[in-house]
């Protein structure tokens, strides 16, 4: 006997369907599942289950678990807000049923506000968890073990203020005045020794029945290097004094862990440094154990993730805390013992699974890093520039110009790796000379012919420097408007044209699920990423490898093909 939890993984679900990342598995809510059991010494029992695939049963699901988490980001507010107020209706006592939150939706300080869950956990998990679930489980465990409540004996809802007075690192409710109290961490070094050693719980993988051919992602590192800073008035009221302090400023910045004016670290739009402050990396031989796991339990597609890949171990030769995007420069030592462990897998070194660098920065791509990538097979890796003005990135406090961007991007193609470029529109602060300059870069990166341009629209972001700055901002003008209107439509064309590229070639390709508007056909994904591919007459060979000869591009995220 022990205690079931289900634990809910949101991520990027938003309303309840993940329109654009069905094939992407996060490594939170598999690292939570597996990290609850091991520390409760497997008592607590955790079941990991999709957010959008309850909704298809929810009843049989949600009523069998008193006991619910969610791993969620701000834009998933909605299916969380879906899936309590249904758990809320299996489960109507309050004194008699838990729930959590975690991810990056937590950094806003008033979520409870907005989601009535009993408690949130703000930035890094491990200490938490360990309190509530090792420390004080038995509390926990004879709430919910005693079966047949009566209307005499049932606990008041006070238990759950008195337990949590006592966790670090959460964000409750007082249940008499229902005030939202945050208890700060105590030991900051639990989240982080936990986190170097921590084998990834692989076999949670398994938890998710599209995992052999998703891209899975493995965390490498957590945290931010990048501690220079906006100069926009934030809506703290907070700007930069930019004429006495040259910190964050100019060609030659230096950058400090605290700010004379109070101004958060970070690209203003990110909420990185919030959640994890900066950067810690795991163990080599933990990444190295656990991407060797997934692949003998059949995985093909792993992504190397971290917010910026070049800063692995880069914190471990740096004596001081890491806070300069550019110095020191790459741990190159730790980046070649990491490659070539992996290269030693035959799966990997053959290229029958495909390694994915989730991001790097500019600031770091020195030519030795970009060697040591190189020999992954079929390298690809994104990078961010999100405006192509010199003057915006530095408002903005990007770590590097765009142009150093577009350098380090033209050495990466003469190495042979395929890249991502990122860009933002509707920023704060931008203007029609900003946007104009970023359509002039998008043509120069076009003219190396990238793989793929891709365009996000800003969101404003709980724990970001920027968050609520949209408040104080007037409208985008006109010329602004239009100005995005032509960076959308060059990018739909840009990419358009690289899948032309596509037709008339054989590629292979995991029939993964049927088309919906088609039954007899499937939708598949290519090993090395690139568009989707609708199948023709595929929908009898799901769930394998198949060569396929492309025939058509439907739009720029999808190409049509026939079976060979």
């Amino acid at each position: 006997m022990g205690l079931d939890i289900l634990l809910v993984d949101c991520l990027t679900a938003g309303e309840g369907t993940r329109k654009f990342t069905r094939d992407f598995i996060g490594s939170g809510p598999r690292y939570v599942t597996g990290f609850i059991e091991a520390i409760s010494k497997h008592k607590a029992q955790v079941h990991l289950v999709r957010g959008d695939t309850i909704l298809e049963n929810a009843k049989s699901v949600l009523s069998r678990y008193a006991v619910i988490g969610f791993s969620s980001m701000t834009m998933d507010i909605p299916i969380v807000k879906k899936l309590l107020a249904l758990w809320h209706n299996y489960h109507p006592t309050p004194s008699l049923r838990l729930s959590f939150l975690g991810g990056p939706i937590v950094c806003d300080d008033k979520i409870l506000h907005t989601l009535n869950v009993d408690f949130a956990i703000q930035g890094e998990a491990e200490e938490s968890l360990t309190c509530l679930f090792k420390d004080n489980f038995e509390k926990l465990f004879s709430i919910f073990s005693f079966k047949g409540h009566s209307s005499k004996n049932v606990p008041t809802n006070k238990w759950k203020s008195e337990l949590f007075s006592n966790i670090p690192g959460i964000l409750y409710r007082d249940s008499t005045s229902q005030a939202s109290i945050f208890n700060p961490s105590v030991d900051s070094t639990v989240n982080q020794q936990a986190f170097q050693k921590s084998s990834g719980y692989p076999k949670k993988i398994r938890q998710y029945s599209d995992f052999q051919h998703a891209r899975i992602y493995v965390e490498c590192l957590r945290g931010c290097s990048n501690y220079r800073r906006t100069s926009l008035k934030l809506f703290s009221k907070n700007q930069c004094t930019d004429e006495e302090c040259q910190i964050c400023r100019g060609d030659t910045f230096t950058t400090q862990l605290l700010c004379p004016a109070e101004i958060p670290p970070g690209c203003g739009f990110c909420s990185t440094i919030a959640q994890f402050g900066t950067v810690n990396s795991r163990d080599i031989n933990a990444i190295v154990k656990e991407i060797n796991d997934l692949i003998e339990m059949g995985a093909k597609r792993i992504v190397l993730g971290g917010p910026d890949f070049l800063d692995f171990y880069r914190e471990r030769s740096s004596p001081k805390a890491l806070i300069n995007p550019s110095k020191p420069e790459p741990n190159y030592q730790a980046l070649e013992t990491l490659i070539e462990n992996l290269l030693q897998n035959p799966l990997i070194r053959d290229h029958e699974v495909q390694l994915f660098v989730e991001n790097i920065k500019a600031s770091l791509c020195t030519d030795r890093a970009l060697q040591i990538l190189s020999r992954i097979p079929s390298p690809i890796f994104s990078i961010g520039c999100e405006t192509g003005s010199s003057e915006f990135a530095d408002i903005l406090g990007r770590p590097s110009d765009p142009l150093i961007v577009l350098e380090a991007v033209k050495r990466a193609i003469a190495l042979g790796i395929r890249i991502h470029v990122y860009f933002i529109h509707s920023l704060p602060g931008d203007t029609p000379e900003f946007a104009q300059d970023t359509l002039d870069l998008m043509d120069r990166f076009a003219q190396l012919n990238i793989d793929k341009i891709t365009l996000y629209r800003y969101q404003e972001l709980p724990g970001s420097p920027f968050y609520r700055i949209s408040r104080t901002l007037p409208r985008p003008s006109k010329k602004l408007l239009q100005s995005y209107k032509k960076i959308k439509r060059y990018i739909i064309r840009y990419n358009k044209i690289q899948k032309n590229r596509l037709v008339g070639q054989h590629i292979r390709v995991f029939l993964s699920e049927i088309n919906s508007l088609h039954k007899s056909d499937a939708i598949g994904w290519m090993l090395e990423g690139g568009p989707k591919v609708s199948v023709n007459n595929g929908a009898r060979y799901l769930g394998t490898y198949q060569t396929v000869c492309v025939i058509q591009i439907l739009s720029d995220r999808l190409v049509l093909a026939e079976l060979v």
